[in-house]
């Protein structure tokens, strides 16, 4: 009796375990097919503010590891906005980094053109400005107006705009207008302090 209970014990062990691996590979075949329909995006939305690859990648990358330590139960079909939105936080947050050292980077840029050491420097510089403007721009947006100008600049309907967001989708047309008019002035006075700025040094 005892030995018939022990084998009983046995086998209800392995069926515990056996469940337990189908289980663990069913989340990560599933897993991997989220990285594989998300992941391009997510990296588009990320590079739209680094304006790096490779950097967009890395941030990319994080975001889908944090949705894999999460387990099984984001993966859901709310995973994409959930996705979108873990991706526009990262990406803001490195911008905001990334400001910090946007004087740096200005002078190594006008180094690099005093030394000769890129093909066509002055054009290559002033490009890299205007890109640096553009995130200085952003940065400086309410946060949701950022967001909703990087997603459709990614690519995202406004239905997936209004699902990462959590917004009606009627509303998001509106929103993207203001959004638009909100960078617009900024942009615009960012162009302004500069040539007010480059006026008072010829001064």
């Amino acid at each position: 009796m005892n030995g018939r209970a022990a084998d009983a014990g046995t086998h209800v062990d392995d069926l515990a375990m056996r469940a337990t691996l189908h289980a663990t590979e069913k989340a990560t075949t599933t897993f991997e097919q989220v990285f594989l329909e998300h992941y391009p995006r997510v990296v588009r939305i990320i590079g739209r503010v680094v304006a790096d690859r490779a950097r967009a990648e890395q941030l990319a990358s994080d975001v889908f590891w944090k949705l894999f330590r999460r387990g099984p139960g984001r993966l859901d079909h709310r995973v994409g906005a959930w996705l979108y939105r873990a991706g526009l936080s990262s990406a803001l947050d490195a911008l905001r980094v990334a400001g910090r050292r946007s004087r740096h980077e200005a002078a190594a840029a006008v180094e690099a053109v005093r030394l000769g050491q890129s093909h066509d420097p002055l054009h290559e510089m002033l490009l890299e400005e205007r890109r640096a403007q553009v995130r200085r721009t952003l940065g400086r947006l309410k946060r949701r107006e950022a967001r909703l100008l990087l997603l459709r600049a990614a690519g995202l309907t406004y239905e997936e705009i209004a699902r990462t967001l959590g917004l009606n989708p009627r509303s998001v047309g509106t929103l993207l207008n203001r959004a638009e008019a909100a960078f617009e002035r900024e942009h615009g006075r960012a162009d302004l302090h500069d040539c007010t700025g480059n006026r008072d040094a010829e001064d």
